[in-house]
């Protein structure tokens, strides 16, 4: 055989090798994959075997087991929030307790007769459209929870009614109550400005809602809901805690009939533009009144109809009404400044006296008018009050000597002095949007400044500022942090907290602080304050006429500080008449016979009494 022929048949013969390898390997692979499928679908179908047997026998006990695993409910418990409550335990503000009615849809659904019977009662009773709980549970029928507008904040009697129907009718199922609470003030709109009110959020908003928020609050609970191996519905229950109430330094009485005077002045009286007045116990610093004539209902805050006509409201575009409620929810006692006039002028005195720059003896001429430097300034008697001693400078409200007085202190000391005083500053007052006005820095008293800043304008203050710092002028110069919390307690009413008084400096010796009582005692009895004036009462007190700026407008502020007893002062009191309708303002009568009001009616409620 040729080398060709050899070589030709040898590859053939390979060839055919691996051919009949390849068809037995191919051959081999089919019986296995076969053998596999076989034993698989043996497995497969002994698996299905033994899930039927499972199931068969033993399918309610793995079910529960299941069951037993899973949530059922995870509802968030409320906490009631604490009350705000005045000195003598008068609630101002208080969380109801209410319901909200919770439907089950999974639950109804597990049972038609049940269904039928729970939606038909629920409709009934309440009045309710049945077609919209029907909605709810076809549209969620995995539901647990499902609330409704309607049948929100629901009270207690009307809840009692329909869970007595549940005890008799025990068809009615997946249907619960959620317990809830509203915040009320049963006083309305006493208070208003300084008590504040709950956002749509649930938080405090302005007033002591917002400052003791945190003591309002509590805590929220949980409470969990499984079934147990047995079926059986088990419930584990974190309890909410309630949040503390808050016992203020006012009195609702004298409070209401604050804010009844004030409305009565506006109302039947001359009226203002604006009108407030603040009372205080000067010996610890506890506000026993703060009230504006911007009030307004707490269980509906957003209604302007207190302060402006149906007319008014509908003009008004969002915007508008936006500032409007703003400025009728902010507190003009702390949040509101303005150039007092002569209230000032016992500071500027009291400074002089612990300067020794002044004595009882010194005397003063006023001509009327004052040169100072380029500038004339006259006091509020043109004509000149003639030679005055301290006394009566201050009873006469003589602008000319305290001019004199403004300019021996100089530029330091009376800018040292305001500043011990507290004026131009924040108190501290634990409210919420205090301001704290501008007072000129020591730089800026240059004569013309100082004269003007010495007799009370140029300078602005708030009332708080003024109130806190006479008080420490008439009290011995104990200048008290002024606050309008009393205590914190618990919700069992167990008092875990006293605002005790805090003494936050000395401003005035007790020497000053005694000549000052009387020259007040004596500006009530003969000087300007005269109409304050009460049979049987011993009253100190200034009186204040302050030229609004632009001074060509004529507009003024006149107001009235002061005290009583006069020679130890239990009670002081602030009343501002902002701009009072009458053609000639400047005159102090009208705050002066507006406080004498007030005391009248208010004392009696503080504890002084008229002598016989």
């Amino acid at each position: 055989m040729s080398t060709y022929n050899r070589r030709h048949y040898d590859s053939v013969r390979r060839r055919r090798r691996r051919r009949a390898r390849t068809k037995h390997f191919t051959r081999g692979m089919r019986i296995t994959l076969f053998a596999f499928f076989v034993l698989f679908l043996i497995c497969f179908l002994a698996l299905l075997a033994k899930i039927y047997y499972i199931n068969k026998n033993d399918g309610d006990r793995y079910k529960k087991a299941a069951l037993s695993q899973q949530s059922y409910t995870n509802t968030v418990l409320n906490y009631q929030r604490g009350a705000i409550k005045d000195r003598k335990n008068t609630t101002l503000a208080v969380s109801i307790r209410k319901y909200n009615l919770i439907l089950e849809p999974k639950t109804l659904l597990t049972s038609e007769e049940a269904m039928e019977e729970t939606l038909e009662t629920i409709a009934d009773y309440f009045s309710f459209d049945r077609g919209i709980l029907e909605e709810a549970v076809e549209k969620k029928p995995d539901s647990m929870y499902e609330l409704f507008d309607d049948l929100k904040e629901l009270d207690t009697q009307t809840v009692e009614g329909f869970q007595k129907k549940m005890k008799d009718n025990k068809k009615i199922q997946g249907v619960w109550f959620e317990e809830t609470f509203t915040r009320n003030y049963p006083l309305k709109s006493v208070a208003c400005n300084l008590i504040g009110f709950m956002s749509a959020d649930n938080q405090g908003t302005y007033g002591i809602e917002e400052s003791y928020n945190e003591e309002l609050c509590g805590t929220t609970g949980r409470e969990y809901g499984y079934f147990d191996t047995n079926m059986n519905l088990q419930r584990t229950v974190k309890e909410a805690k309630d949040g503390n109430s808050v016992v203020l330094t006012i009195d609702a009485n004298v409070q209401r009939i604050v804010e009844e005077q004030i409305a009565e002045f506006q109302k039947k009286g001359i009226g203002a533009k604006q009108v407030a007045v603040m009372m205080m116990n000067p010996k610890n610093g506890e506000i026993l009144a703060m009230a504006s004539d911007s009030t307004f209902d707490l269980n509906n805050p957003r209604d302007l109809s207190t302060m402006y006509t149906e007319a008014q409201i509908s003009a008004m575009n969002e915007k508008e009404k936006s500032k409007n409620l703003m400025a009728m929810w902010s507190n003009f006692c702390i949040g509101s400044a303005y150039e007092p006039g002569s209230t000032y002028k016992p500071f500027t005195m009291a400074a002089a006296l612990d300067e020794n720059l002044v004595k009882d003896t010194t005397t003063f001429n006023c001509t009327g008018v004052k040169k100072v430097a380029d500038r004339e300034i006259h006091c509020n008697n043109r004509s000149g009050h003639g030679v005055l001693d301290l006394r009566h400078s201050l009873m006469e409200s003589c602008n000319a000597a305290l001019m004199d007085i403004g300019l021996r202190l100089g530029r330091s000391k009376f800018s040292k002095y305001n500043h011990l005083y507290g004026l131009g500053q924040r108190t501290g007052i634990d409210l919420p949007g205090e301001t704290s006005g501008q007072i000129h820095s020591k730089d800026e008293l240059n004569p013309v400044e100082l004269a003007t800043s010495s007799f009370g304008q140029t300078q602005t203050v708030t009332m708080v500022q003024m109130l806190s710092g006479f008080s420490s002028l008439i009290n011995g110069g104990s200048y008290y942090q002024p606050h309008v919390v009393k205590e914190i307690q618990n919700s069992d009413g167990v008092v875990v907290e006293t605002v005790d008084p805090v003494i936050v400096k000395k401003t005035t010796s007790e020497d000053t602080s005694k000549k000052l009582r009387s020259y007040l005692k004596a500006t009530v009895e003969e000087g300007t304050a005269s109409p304050v004036k009460i049979k049987g009462y011993s009253i100190g007190g200034k009186t204040g006429t302050a030229e609004k700026r632009p001074v060509s407008a004529r507009k003024y502020l006149v107001s009235f500080i002061g005290c009583v007893p006069a020679e130890d002062p239990e009670v002081a009191i602030y009343v501002i008449v902002d701009e009072p309708r009458v053609r000639d303002q400047a005159h102090s009568t009208y705050a002066t016979e507006f406080t004498s009001k007030i005391l009248k009616k208010v004392l009696p409620f503080l504890g002084q009494y008229a002598s016989k």
